[in-house]
């Protein structure tokens, strides 16, 4: 009978081939945005010099290499929040995760904060700074399940290659880092 990790390592599994894959090796931000529902919040960005410029305000900070992970997450924020008047902390995530380091990046969505604080506790803080407090304990709750996580990983994969007829080259996504750190969302979003 397989671990509820491993129905989350399952799930995930067919989420990425079905629908994340295509979007994350062929890098097409837009497309990614509107799957991971981002798009919808960035007012104008269908006009051509309105894409242009919002891809400008990513690559500055992205392509940064002097910046941390944590710098460049303030700086994209304070960014979006000059530019749009509004405070993305969601979008924030999800474009850094998207397109810079998938592994230093959490994914901030309501369900996980949701999900996060009932484990955890309150998060008494806002804009980056409830960003930050949030990844912590998000990082702290992997931690504690990182283990069961990987063992739950490696089982599935031999199960997937010991199975007569199965064939994708996909499967070697789950030994990376950022994969088992998705499955982890996953079991969050379904609690």
């Amino acid at each position: 009978m397989p671990t509820v990790w491993e129905l989350q390592v399952i799930k995930y599994y067919q989420q990425y081939c079905e629908s994340e894959k295509i979007l994350l090796e062929k890098n097409n931000l837009f497309k990614a945005m509107t799957y991971f529902k981002i798009i919808r919040n960035f007012n104008g960005i269908g006009s051509k010099e309105n894409k242009e410029e919002f891809l400008e305000i990513i690559n500055s900070v992205v392509d940064n290499s002097k910046l941390s992970s944590e710098q460049k997450y303030v700086e994209l924020f304070n960014k979006f929040k000059q530019r749009y008047n509004k405070q993305f902390i969601s979008a924030t995530s999800k474009i850094l995760w998207l397109r810079d380091n998938k592994e230093q990046h959490i994914i901030f969505d309501d369900n996980a904060i949701k999900n996060v604080i009932k484990l955890q506790g309150n998060i008494k803080a806002s804009g980056y700074e409830k960003y930050f407090i949030f990844c912590k304990k998000w990082r702290e709750l992997f931690k504690e399940n990182e283990k069961q996580i990987l063992k739950s990983t490696q089982r599935v994969k031999e199960f997937y290659l010991d199975t007569p007829y199965f064939s994708s080259s996909d499967i070697d996504v789950m030994d990376k880092l950022w994969f088992r750190m998705r499955v982890f969302d996953i079991y969050l979003w379904g609690l």
